[in-house]
């Protein structure tokens, strides 16, 4: 009994203390951000001990008060000790994905001083994040787009969207997304944007994923045709002095043995102009 009036006693001292900064800290200026600074900030075995066995309510009440505490700041400002803060929360909740996420938009708020520490400091949360949540695509797609739009770093954008789309549960969108940024980033070769592509369409969730895979895979397999092809008929004009008007007059001339068709079994077409393959993309529903 009185061990237990003794804790009870202590948790009520520290409730007092805690109660008495707040006063103090709410009657400091808050013209300008130095004014903002905090006067202290417990470790996270700190904050542990205090919280009785429920770390993750200290988390939940430094979450809220952090949200609070950023909006007096105006994006042209340091948001101070804005990192520490969200590692700190994390410490105490592994698992707190808005912590992770919002966190990461807080500092992307951020405008002016250093863009490449800054982006290696949201990297660091999300990293953190996902290493806490292995089972989150959500995270690492939040990620790959802030890192694609925010700070336009397509290489980190593909890295966390390859993550995302291998964990469990990852949308279809999410595969297509690789696909496409791959290609976008010339990340591999004709090959295997076509292996990809293939794949995706045997894996399809649906018809219109199948459907937008097979667009995907359709474009990849021109490209490795018009490298050939092209080639061809250029060969075939430097040799006659005009393009080739039609595929019987490559074939007459011993260029090919037959009419080359697309992904779908349609003849692809000539462009005089250019001397150049036209693609059709008669893509069927199947």
């Amino acid at each position: 009994m009185k061990r237990t009036l003794s804790t009870l006693a202590v948790v009520a001292a520290l409730l007092a203390a805690a109660v008495l900064c707040a006063m103090q800290l709410e009657r400091i200026p808050l013209d300008r951000p130095e004014s903002r600074e905090l006067l202290y900030l417990p470790s996270p075995e700190i904050l542990k001990l205090v919280s009785l066995g429920n770390p993750e309510l200290v988390a939940d009440a430094l979450y809220l008060w952090s949200i609070q505490y950023y909006s007096l700041f105006q994006p042209h400002e340091r948001f101070l000790y804005l990192e520490t803060i969200y590692d700190l929360i994390t410490d105490l909740d592994p698992l707190y994905f808005d912590a992770y996420r919002i966190g990461a938009l807080i500092m992307q708020i951020q405008v002016g001083g250093d863009e490449l520490e800054l982006e290696r400091a949201v990297r660091r949360l999300f990293d953190k994040g996902l290493g806490n949540l292995p089972q989150s695509w959500m995270l690492a797609e939040a990620a790959a787009w802030d890192m694609f739009i925010r700070f336009r770093d397509r290489g980190a954008a593909l890295h966390y969207a390859e993550i995302a789309a291998e964990r469990p549960g990852a949308p279809a969108r999410l595969k297509r997304m690789v696909g496409v940024w791959r290609d976008t980033e010339s990340k591999w070769t004709v090959e295997d944007s076509i292996d990809y592509w293939r794949k995706a369409v045997a894996e399809a969730e649906d018809a219109y994923d199948r459907r937008m895979c097979m667009s995907h895979l359709y474009d990849a397999t021109v490209l490795k045709d018009r490298q050939l092809l092209d080639r061809l008929l250029r060969e075939h004009a430097a040799f006659s002095g005009a393009c080739a008007e039609s595929w019987e007059e490559m074939i007459a001339a011993g260029l090919l043995r037959q009419v080359p068709a697309d992904l779908t079994g349609s003849p692809y077409g000539i462009e005089p102009e250019n001397c150049v393959i036209v693609a059709y993309k008669r893509i069927k529903d199947q």
